[in-house]
């Protein structure tokens, strides 16, 4: 089986900054990113399967306790499926999540990096954990005797 991609779409896209906070033309932002959930499904019917990650950003200014800004977005990176026929839902999601997970992560930053370069602020510019990542491990039902 492989997987290539295919395009990527954002939903629930939310970004604001606070003019309160007065910014000055060097100052030390700080980011605080968090990968609130990740969701991996097959669509059979399309030849697809796709990452969905819920995102969030916040920022403070040199320190202050203040937040700054704040982005938070749905993000869906899709993939083509070759070969998915011959294997079962859980298969897949294990191959996406091995395979494809590091793609849609690397995608995020540079979707964080272009929204933010639409305001007067300078971008914000996350940093990616190294490669391999340690990936998210599908829940499963599990009983305990």
């Amino acid at each position: 089986m492989n997987i290539s991609y295919k395009v990527f779409n954002i939903n629930n896209l939310e970004y604001k900054f606070n003019p309160e906070i007065p910014s000055q033309e060097t100052f030390s932002e700080t980011y605080h990113f968090n990968l609130n959930s990740t969701t991996v499904k097959v669509n059979r019917p399309n030849g697809v399967t796709f990452i969905e990650l819920k995102i969030e950003v916040k920022t403070e200014l040199g320190g202050k306790q203040e937040e700054f800004r704040s982005l938070s977005f749905d993000f869906n990176y899709i993939y083509k499926m070759g070969d998915f026929e011959k294997l079962s839902d859980d298969e897949i999601q294990d191959f996406v999540i091995k395979y494809g997970f590091e793609n849609a992560i690397s995608a995020v930053k540079d979707v964080i990096k272009h929204i933010t370069s639409i305001d007067y602020q300078p971008t914000i510019n996350i940093d990616i954990p190294s490669f391999p990542m340690q990936k998210p491990e599908r829940m499963t039902n599990t009983q305990s005797d």
